[in-house]
């Protein structure tokens, strides 16, 4: 008798969804294939985020004022810095924006802390451990770019790439005339700044974490800074006289009831009012009643710092933001400035309080008067021709604080340069100032076009007029370095950044819309509907 097959139980029903299956028609390109290749990349599993990463901040400067009330000055100087690079190691592997926002923090309050520290030790140290914490932390940007360094050949980075060939330049030859030690630290000055911006290129996807943990960092800072500001203006802290004593920074004042220029939190008047300047421009594009408080307070404050390039500087921008919005964030911009301007008015009716501004407000007008407009005219006739004629340059470590660690005492030295446009062809030369320049230029071109295609991003548009501020700033001042110049590249870079996302967000929109194609005929021919799916 012959076998009869036995079917497995379901055997036929797994057969016809089987043939089923072959005969449904498949869809032409998958969605994941439909997008741009950099919307693929950006689907890749993300690297996990903190839950809570204000935490491991909030616990170091806790840790901090603990050790300060206890009177461990010694033991902050050591634990402060060592804290901050592991939280800004932490940061910058799990939440890149955040990371970004606690580097500017460590700028912001670095140099109190260090004045505390100071105040609590007894003896003011001219090279404080402390210090080095902002360096440290904004230098791990630098990973970044050790890690993905084909964006050195990209075209979006063509600006910093003539930038940072300039300051290699320029570097090799303050090393030949001052030693390693004077250029190297220099070179961390002008360099830092520059990482910040190629992290921002790096970290694009980003941008929305950006927008958001930049505008609170600013506001808060901003308000922070402005109170202290103007407590220490009204009666200064024991520890704010101590750091004056030590530091022996007549420029600032005298510790005494509004006798001083107001620094706040930072090292003097000067970085704290072109930081402030910043604070008071993005918050512009922030909302809710601490920028209203911010405005209120930071206007006045500014003014007390007395820097009058910082004022023209906030001028500037102010105008470029109201000439580029259109029609209605004009009008809310408009408001805005009026309403902090009568809000700000009471502070400015106090006599203590108006009398500083308003005699810095006649040096203005009297400039044949003025002993530091006669400086710098002098200055100008001076170096002029120095700077253009020297074609190799001075090179890196013979301008600023870097000076100072000089080992070669026959080169000229300069711990104050008061012109940023002088110092550049001084210290570069001919060869590194073409290049420098060059990226300097393109950088502001490429910003210009991006806020202009993009204006309904109020933070990027007060990014490009704080980039045009301090470089009209730089009449007076070296301003691309240190903290201002940090403002200056994250200014440039941000439109370019925010233009990217916006486009990016457009074509993965447009992927998810387009309709699938017609497949009526996949059942009559699954042959062809296989060829045209390979």
């Amino acid at each position: 008798m012959p076998a009869v097959p036995v079917t497995p139980p379901g055997a036929g029903l797994g057969a016809r969804r089987s043939r089923d299956a072959a005969r449904a028609p498949r869809p032409a390109v998958s969605s994941v294939a439909a997008l741009p290749t950099v919307a693929r990349i950006a689907q890749r599993a993300p690297t996990p985020a903190l839950r809570d990463p204000l935490r491991p901040p909030l616990l170091l400067f806790g840790a901090t004022l603990a050790l300060l009330v206890l009177r461990q000055g010694h033991l902050v100087e050591y634990l402060f810095p060592l804290g901050a690079i592991c939280v800004a190691l932490l940061l910058y592997l799990r939440s890149p924006a955040h990371y970004l926002g606690f580097v500017f923090w460590l700028f912001f309050l670095g140099p109190e802390v260090r004045r505390l520290a100071d105040f609590v030790n007894g003896a003011f140290n001219a090279q404080s451990p402390i210090m080095i914490a902002p360096l440290a932390a904004v230098s791990l940007s630098g990973l970044s770019l050790l890690k993905h360094m084909a964006i050195l050949g990209q075209r979006r980075a063509a600006p910093l790439v003539l930038i940072v060939l300039a300051l290699l330049y320029a570097f090799v030859v303050g090393a030949a005339q001052v030693g390693p030690a004077g250029a190297t630290y220099t070179l961390m000055t002008w360099l830092y700044p520059v990482l910040i911006s190629f992290y921002l290129i790096l970290t694009w996807r980003h941008y929305p974490d950006y927008h958001r943990v930049l505008l609170k960092t600013f506001v808060y800072g901003g308000l922070l800074m402005s109170v202290y500001g103007l407590v220490e203006f009204v009666s200064p802290l024991p520890w704010t006289a101590f750091w004056l004593q030590g530091s022996q920074m007549v420029t600032e004042g005298h510790a005494v009831p509004f006798g001083m220029r107001v620094s706040s939190t930072m090292n003097s008047c000067g970085p704290f009012a072109v930081t402030l300047m910043a604070l008071l421009l993005t918050s512009l594009a922030a909302r809710g009643w601490p920028r209203i408080v911010l405005g209120c307070l930071g206007v006045p404050v500014l003014l007390l710092t007395s820097v009058r390039s910082a004022w023209g500087g906030f001028a500037v921008a102010l105008l470029y933001s109201f000439a580029m919005l259109d029609g209605r964030n004009r009008v809310r911009m408009l408001a805005v400035v009026l309403s902090l301007a009568l809000l700000a008015t009471p502070l400015m009716l106090i006599d203590q309080v108006a009398t500083p501004v308003l005699k810095r407000f006649d040096t203005m007008q009297n400039l044949g008067n003025d002993t530091s407009f006669q400086e710098r005219t002098e200055f100008y006739k001076t170096f002029l021709a120095s700077a253009l004629t020297n074609i190799a340059g001075q090179g890196l470590g013979t301008t600023g604080i870097g000076s100072k660690l000089s080992d070669n005492p026959a080169v000229a030295t300069m711990t104050d340069f008061d012109s940023g446009l002088m110092e550049v062809p001084y210290v570069m030369g001919w060869p590194g100032t073409l290049l420098y320049v060059s990226g300097i230029a393109m950088l502001l071109a490429r910003a210009f076009r991006a806020s202009r295609r993009h204006p309904r991003d109020l933070l990027a548009n007060a990014g490009v007029g704080i980039a045009f501020a301090i470089t009209a700033m730089m009449v007076f001042a070296n301003m691309l370095t240190g903290v201002p110049g940090m403002f200056f590249f994250l200014g440039a870079t941000l439109p370019v950044v925010s233009l990217r996302y916006a486009r990016e967000g457009r074509n993965m929109s447009r992927a998810a819309a387009a309709p699938e194609p017609d497949n009526h005929n996949d059942r009559q021919h699954p042959t062809q509907t296989r060829r045209t799916d390979r």
